[in-house]
């Protein structure tokens, strides 16, 4: 594929318009050899074609590197053309690039152009669009009537690139296609706005296609801006006819000498060929080109992204490790390999950013392909979610690789999730492609991304499960001075709870978690009872966790005697209380009725595949309710039971003396079942709102 021409001028003498040097089409497909295209001119306007590598002196980044061919082919006759040409007069033509103003700038390149084509027999066409594309002068061979359209053109209105390019009078395209001879669009624009929808774009290529015409962009602004906006399609438009984008075109200089380049280009005579020598990187940005001409002292700069898999980098397999469910004080070991790509190189230090997290060993020296494997241990402090980063120092380029641990579903009690960019200094312009970027979770794991343009009074989402610790952002048409942006973590698996406590269901609002208090709501204490044999003969209120443990109960909440749901001195917080077998009911009949609504509360995934808390199957779980049930178990008399495969939780509503009215969901079946436990059991309780 084509890459963007980027023409950014920095002479230091100018002699005569004429003399220049154009480069473009930079080719890093067979890195470390580097290919482009370039066009140079003499002072009497004549193109040089006698050229050797001696000529030429490249810099990559202010390095030198080795010219090894330069080559230009034996020049073509010159056809005769029909060039419609579109000036782009939106409000931000008006404004000022590096000094210089963009519609000057396009009206100069305009008119360069028309000067350089012998008309007639050649032909032009001028067309002018804001929200509205106008004809100012349909296929003409008068030169000088054409000439005298273009000096009164000024910038003052909206952007409409569909009407721009596909008005089915006056569009660019469709004026072009009557030409007589050889049809050429050119388009000069700053390209300030947002992409074409996939069909709008593809109505225009077929239309070049159909009609044989080539498209041309000459962009007056810089190559960093709006990448993914609209230059983007005019990019995948030009590519596909056969012609180029030139893009960060900043000076009037540069704008007359992109008319010789469009002149040479749209007349079929062939540019001119350079290659030379780079060295490896370990990134992928754009590695920044000086070219200079001694037979005319022109200077060129342009740019190339090197290509992912010729990339120095020392690889690690696999970047990102979960080691979930370690015992708490003790040790747990993996095993990780680093391999060496495009490069030597020399490992001095291994550092994490948590300590609970090491890396053995810490320094070794690696040949180009050479591996070593590196065994990661990890020591948790408590079950909570935690997250590392180890940093690899070495002679080269830092690398990167990263873990986590802790039981699925339990919190982090140190937050690491954060949001690196934007960072609250910024100004975005409506339509510019930005980059949101955050750190303190792995690559892989999912984040919803927010802002919001009035301080945090409502938020809207740019996107609900972002990976890869980067996000692409098209900033909206939204102005404001109030805006904020957050990133939220989805740890890849759903828990008991969510951030503001509470979850609407049809007509209830429920609590996301399961209870896990310990006094009933007038402060009084709920007795804490570990021993079975105890439990076993309450008449009174009681709570434990399943088995005891407290990291279970972190996860589950806690298990309950009936005993303390229906305690006078009420269970459920102020605002709250035990749902009734009705309101159960009510819950389970608003989701579809009892044999389906068990999958609709049952959290997703499964312990076999990592990513959830049920024992496989976990029938039919789609938590499209968003209440996420977990598999707590239960508490009989005899023992802790079911735990993975059973969640049980308390009604308020008593079936006799003994028994009171429940409701089950288990791993293999998509049922919320109705049923009947003795009061002395143990059960999970999730509250619903007065």
């Amino acid at each position: 594929m084509k890459k963007a021409i980027y023409i950014l001028l920095f002479l230091l003498s100018y002699t005569a318009y004429s003399q220049s040097l154009s480069v473009f089409r930079v080719d890093a497909s067979n890195f470390p050899t580097i290919k482009a295209k370039f066009i140079a001119f003499d002072s009497s306007g004549n193109q040089i074609t006698n050229l050797n590598p001696s000529d030429f002196e490249v810099k990559e980044n202010g390095v030198s590197r080795l010219v090894t061919y330069v080559s230009c082919p034996e020049p073509k006759p010159i056809q005769n053309v029909s060039i419609a040409m579109s000036i782009d007069v939106s409000g931000s033509m008006a404004g000022s690039i590096s000094g210089e103003i963009p519609v000057e700038l396009g009206k100069t390149t305009a008119r360069e152009l028309c000067k350089s084509v012998q008309m007639p027999p050649s032909e032009f066409a001028l067309q002018t669009c804001d929200s509205k594309a106008l004809i100012i002068q349909d296929f003409t061979t008068d030169k000088a009537k054409l000439l005298s359209k273009i000096d009164p053109i000024t910038a003052y209105g909206e952007n409409d690139f569909v009407e721009h390019l596909m008005n089915r009078l006056t569009g660019l395209l469709n004026i072009a296609k009557n030409g007589k001879y050889k049809r050429v669009a050119v388009l000069y624009t700053d390209a300030w706005w947002y992409p074409l929808a996939d069909n709008e774009l593809q109505d225009c290529k077929d239309t070049c296609l159909k009609y044989n015409i080539q498209f041309f962009a000459v962009i007056y602004s810089r190559p960093e801006a709006e990448s993914n906006g609209i230059k983007q399609s005019l990019q995948l438009l030009a590519d596909e006819t056969g012609g180029y984008l030139y893009d960060g075109v900043t000076s009037t200089q540069a704008a007359e000498e992109i008319a010789n380049c469009l002149q040479l280009q749209a007349q079929d005579d062939s540019p001119c060929g350079i290659e030379w020598q780079s060295v490896f990187s370990c990134k992928s940005e754009l590695t920044n080109v000086e070219i200079k001409l001694y037979p005319n002292n022109r200077k060129r700069k342009t740019s190339f992204q090197i290509p992912n898999s010729s990339l120095a980098k020392l690889e690690i397999i696999p970047t990102s490790l979960k080691l979930k469910n370690a015992t708490p004080g003790i040790k747990k070991d993996t095993t990780i390999a680093a391999t060496a790509r495009n490069a030597d190189f020399n490992v001095t230090n291994i550092t994490s950013s948590n300590p609970a997290y090491t890396v053995t060993p810490t320094s070794f020296f690696l040949t180009s392909g050479q591996s070593q494997n590196l065994t990661v241990s990890y020591i948790p402090a408590d079950s909570g979610y935690t997250y590392t980063k180890f940093t690899i120092e070495n002679d080269n380029c830092t690398s990167e690789f990263y873990a986590s641990g802790g039981y699925p579903g339990k919190r982090a009690k140190i937050k690491t999730l954060k949001l690196i960019q934007p960072n609250g200094s910024e100004t975005y312009v409506v339509g510019m492609d930005t980059i949101i970027t955050w750190e303190g979770v792995l690559p892989e794991e999912k984040v919803k991304i927010e802002y919001t343009t009035n301080n945090g009074t409502n938020w809207i989402q740019v996107a609900d499960s972002a990976t890869g610790l980067s996000c692409n952002w098209l900033v909206p048409k939204t102005p404001s001075n109030l805006c904020l942006a957050r990133v939220t973590a989805n740890l890849g698996y759903e828990y008991s709870g969510c951030d503001d406590g509470e979850l609407q269901i049809c007509n209830q609002v429920w609590m996301c978690a399961n209870l896990d208090v310990i006094t009933y709501r007038d402060g009084t204490p709920i007795p804490e009872v570990t021993d079975r044999s105890v439990w076993a003969y309450l008449t009174t209120g009681a709570w434990c966790y399943y088995n005891n443990d407290p990291e279970l109960g972190a996860i589950y909440g806690k298990l309950y005697n009936w005993y303390a749901v229906n305690d006078p001195r009420g269970l459920a917080p102020e605002g709250w209380h035990i749902p009734t077998d009705s309101e159960w009911s009510e819950l389970s009949n608003c989701l579809g009725g009892e044999s389906i609504a068990g999958g609709k509360l049952k959290s997703k995934g499964t312990i076999e595949n990592g990513d959830g808390l049920w024992y496989s199957p976990n029938l039919s779980a789609s938590n499209e309710s968003k209440f996420s049930a977990l598999p707590g178990g239960y508490l009989l008399n005899i023992g802790f039971y079911m735990i993975g495969n059973l969640g049980n939780w308390w009604s308020a509503t008593e079936n006799d003396a003994k028994n009171a009215l429940v409701r089950r969901l288990g791993n293999t079946s998509p049922s919320l079942n109705r049923g009947n436990y003795q009061k002395l059991n143990g059960l999970s309780v999730r509250c619903v709102k007065d």
